[in-house]
């Protein structure tokens, strides 16, 4: 096994299956590796951003995701997997 493999697989030790989006990584890494809300607010620029990427409301853009894979170290082939959003009213 390579290096790479083995640093994923103990940062990721739950597989993420194919029916799981982008939104359910980013609450994985909030919920099981510590990040926070705020930290993902700051990163993507604004609470409220954060708050509706998190809610299905606004999809992840490229440069969201190369901001959160990169300050995160999530492998960006997990965050660009297309995902329903939910329109706001």
């Amino acid at each position: 096994m390579a290096l790479v493999e083995l640093y994923e697989a103990k940062r990721w030790p739950i597989a993420i299956g194919e029916d799981q989006d982008p939104v359910d990584v980013l609450q994985y890494a909030i919920d099981e590796l510590g990040h926070t809300q705020t930290e993902l607010a700051e990163l993507l620029g604004s609470r409220s951003r954060a708050s509706e990427v998190l809610s299905r409301r606004r999809a992840l853009t490229v440069e969201m995701i190369r901001k959160i894979a990169d300050a995160w170290k999530i492998p960006a082939d997990l965050l660009v997997r297309p995902y329903k959003t939910e329109h706001a009213a």
